[in-house]
């Protein structure tokens, strides 16, 4: 049987992307956590994953030496069962308003304050008990995170040019609808940069909506 489960995670890691970043916990449908970490161990020293840290790991790509930093702590994230968005510079970079990586990628949870890092990465947790993550998508909350991060008094015209760029195509009905329970100022920006990139749903938008 113990054969059986470790040809099952097998399996299933050969079929992941190149890149890919795995936890434990990703895999517990298939036998307990304990059972798993033996598993991946085995797979690692066979050469096929490369363990980043306790419980995280790592499926080359065969053109770097170490996994993202996001791809890191979206797993980590996983792991402790958080939910995750990215803060500050992080947010900036992974939203392309901003070409430079972060030297420390930070992260506001619902979970705990931790920091890891591996290899020169550092990845930084904070906690906060404010939240709607688990109705926004993953776009949405990347947006909301790059307007907290420049903040309402420093998003200029310019800022709302490049982010209005950004969200060409998207479906900006959802994006309204979704940050419904962001802050007023956010609320307010958003339906401005929807009205600006011009996608089939805006023409819904009443105009009293973006005033």
């Amino acid at each position: 049987m113990a054969y059986s489960f470790f040809r099952q995670l097998e399996k299933r890691i050969l079929y992941l992307p190149l890149g890919s970043v795995v936890t434990i916990a990703d895999f517990t449908d298939i036998a307990g956590a304990k059972t798993v970490s033996k598993m991946l161990t085995r797979l690692a020293e066979e050469g096929l994953v490369r363990r980043v840290m306790r419980s995280v790991f790592w499926k080359p790509d065969g053109e770097h030496s170490e996994p993202e930093p996001n791809e890191v702590a979206k797993a980590l994230a996983r792991e402790n069962g958080w939910e995750l968005a990215p803060s500050k510079e992080t947010a900036l970079h992974l939203f392309g308003m901003v070409d430079a990586k972060p030297k420390v990628w930070t992260y506001v949870t619902n979970g705990t304050y931790r920091n890891y890092q591996y290899g020169d990465q550092q990845i930084s947790f904070t906690h906060t008990g404010k939240h709607f993550w688990s109705k926004w998508s993953e776009k949405t909350i990347l947006l909301i995170q790059c307007l907290k991060a420049y903040g309402k008094e420093h998003v200029t015209d310019e800022i709302r040019r490049k982010l209005g760029g950004k969200i060409h195509g998207w479906d900006t009905k959802k994006l309204v609808e979704e940050t419904k329970g962001a802050a007023v100022w956010i609320r307010d920006t958003v339906r401005v940069l929807c009205s600006k990139s011009r996608p089939v749903s805006v023409k819904r938008i009443h105009t009293e909506d973006v005033r």
